[in-house]
């Protein structure tokens, strides 16, 4: 198939779901004909725009800092890490396409809802790009030779359960050219942090001693920070808050515990599409903020937050059972443990999991995480 006619199929595509599937911001930049096609699934919460530039989203709805970086020169007080430069980051869009892949976005309508309401729309987006552009493009290739591009899903958190409970919905015969789903940071077996972000917003935080934060710090300093430290304990609430980016509010944060009815369901009778290979990553930094003691013209970077929490939090009674162990500020991502970032076991992907080192939100700019996905995509 020539250029031209991919890139029509693909506006063809492109119209009819707009308008008769419903996804009215769905947008496809056309690649080259030859390369993989990224179906590009947003977390909860999300937009769009989380692929296409999530620096220029309103921080609140992102809760996405550059970690590295100290607060901007003349900060006095209380310092936080600064919100990346657009300059800094690629979003994953401009990625995709400056390897020459076309990208299909679009913004879930009730982003903080139901699984369910997510799942249809991608179910149609799937379903419709099969139908206008795979199964054409298969004609020709049966008539005139040549391959297909790989029908590809790339998902970001909850978008990753999305993918799985349209797929299941599908089915084979429903998704006969996909390839490949490729999971960022998704709760494959749930996570606990949206019950510790409402727990500790309901009075939870009452129960926390930041004083033992000054302890490094000599004399003055101390007192200084100590006088700041209300200030930090309604940061501290405000990241958790925002630990899946937009506020914790709706009912599909709810589904997201471990063992909820959502997550038995999707997990009853699942099993792997045939031809499909699945992969997964997962992220080891559970820092969602920094903090700095900025006076006299010097910045002080404050001890982690998130062991601090940890260590604070495991005093309480119940914390095992109640919030799993704080696997997700202990070993993962500060949203999603790394025990449950992997495929389920059904899938058999155990081999094709890897881990690297970014908070939840940072899975949306991380150089090193997009290299090793776009080494998959190569591949």
């Amino acid at each position: 198939m020539d250029q031209a006619t991919f890139e029509r199929l693909l506006s063809d595509g492109q119209a009819s779901l707009r308008t008769d599937g419903g996804l009215a911001d769905l947008t496809i930049a056309a690649g080259r004909v030859d390369a993989p096609v990224v179906v590009l699934i947003h977390g909860i919460g999300g937009t769009a725009q989380h692929w296409t530039d999530p620096v220029g989203i309103d921080i609140n709805e992102t809760w996405l800092f550059d970690l590295a970086a100290p607060p901007p020169a003349g900060t006095t007080g209380l310092g936080m890490s600064p919100p990346y430069p657009a300059s800094s980051v690629t979003p994953w869009v401009r990625l995709l396409g400056d390897h020459g892949m076309t990208t299909v976005v679009w913004s879930q309508a009730r982003p903080n809802d139901l699984l369910q309401y997510a799942t249809a729309e991608a179910a149609t987006a799937l379903s419709g790009l099969e139908r206008q552009v795979f199964v054409p493009y298969a004609r020709d290739v049966a008539a005139n030779g040549g391959a297909l591009p790989p029908l590809v899903l790339l998902c970001h958190s909850r978008g990753g359960l999305v993918a799985r409970a349209a797929l299941k919905a599908l089915g084979a015969a429903g998704a006969p050219y996909i390839r490949a789903v490729i999971t960022l940071s998704t709760p494959h077996t749930g996570s606990y942090m949206p019950r510790l972000a409402d727990d500790y917003n309901g009075g939870l935080r009452q129960q926390i001693d930041f004083r033992g934060l000054t302890a490094f710090l000599p004399g003055l300093l101390a007192l200084q920070l100590q006088s700041l430290l209300g200030q930090v304990a309604d940061q501290v609430r405000q990241g958790l808050l925002h630990r899946f980016g937009a506020l914790a509010v709706g009912p599909g944060y709810d589904e997201l515990l471990p063992g909820s009815a959502a997550l038995t369901t999707l997990a009853q009778d699942e099993a792997p599409l045939p031809g499909v290979s699945y992969h997964s990553f997962g992220g080891s930094d559970p820092s969602f903020i920094r903090f700095y003691l900025c006076a006299a013209g010097r910045q002080l970077a404050l001890p982690d937050v998130s062991p601090y929490l940890v260590a604070q939090l495991s005093r309480l009674p119940d914390v095992a059972v109640r919030y799993g162990g704080l696997a997700e500020l202990d070993r993962g991502d500060s949203s999603v443990a790394l025990v449950s970032s992997p495929w389920p076991a059904a899938f058999d992907a155990a081999g094709q999991h890897q881990v690297v080192s970014y908070n939840h939100m940072q899975a949306l700019v991380d150089p090193t995480l997009q290299a090793a996905v776009l080494a998959l995509l190569h591949a």
